[in-house]
């Protein structure tokens, strides 16, 4: 009998020690992952501002010294001259207008700059102006600082479900809604659109839907939050997401 209850003992000190390395090694992975998630976003940085310093910078002044020329053609009786650099001008507009905007949604300077109520404000503003989206923004307790990365996560998580109502939803209208609440954010995305089969998108099995909520779902719980999805076939769809709130030092 003691050489069962010695075993047995053996057996308990073993799974515990076991359950101890899972227990670090899951914590190891997370913090790999979260650094690499972290240098994704810092990429996203230095090219949203290489795209806004370097090519933005000359596309303007090609822009400029064209609409230059046709000026000083136009004033020297060259009109028909002028007129033909008409389209060349628009299409260096253009291609300005399209490479501040990439820089933008890459990584908008104004999240880095006035923080996470601006850079929602913001991205509200440029889908309706984009995409006719009206996005109807309810803020609340984010005055405070925040961490950054959290703050980031947290601008990701609303794009991304902003992008999957156009995508999916066939709706005019979104509601946002961020709050700090009980140590934690708390953030809820809802539509009244088609719907879909939420179980089936958030699978771990068979191929990704392109809807992102796998992502979503991955990358709240590296910071210890969770995703909730309540959405059916003609019932429209909520994204709820909550993650603990880690403030910034004073």
């Amino acid at each position: 009998m003691q050489d069962i209850v010695d075993r047995v003992r053996e057996i308990t000190r073993e799974n515990e020690r076991l359950f101890a390395q899972l227990i670090a090694g899951e914590h190891r992975f997370r913090g790999l992952a979260k650094a690499v998630w972290k240098v994704q976003e810092e990429e996203r940085r230095r090219l949203a501002r290489e795209l806004h310093d370097g090519l933005g910078q000359t596309l303007t002044a090609l822009t400029h010294q064209l609409e230059r020329l046709q000026q000083k053609l136009a004033e020297s009786g060259a009109a028909e001259l002028a007129e033909r650099l008409a389209d060349p001008v628009e299409l260096a507009r253009l291609a300005l207008d399209e490479s501040r905007e990439l820089s933008r949604l890459l990584r908008p300077p104004v999240l880095d700059d006035l923080g996470l109520p601006a850079a929602l404000s913001w991205l509200a503003r440029t889908l309706e102006q984009r995409t006719g989206l009206a996005v109807a923004l309810s803020l609340d307790g984010l005055d405070e600082g925040l961490d950054p990365d959290l703050a980031t996560l947290v601008f990701r998580l609303v794009q991304e479900a902003l992008t999957n109502v156009l995508r999916h939803a066939g709706v005019a209208r979104a509601e946002v809604a961020v709050r700090r609440a009980g140590g934690a954010l708390e953030l809820r995305v809802a539509d009244a659109g088609g719907g879909f089969d939420a179980a089936a998108a958030l699978a771990d099995r068979g191929p990704a839907t392109g809807s992102g909520l796998r992502g979503m779902r991955d990358r709240l719980e590296l910071f210890g939050g969770r995703l909730d999805i309540a959405s059916s076939p003609g019932q429209g769809t909520v994204v709820a997401a909550r993650v603990p709130l880690e403030e910034t030092p004073p």
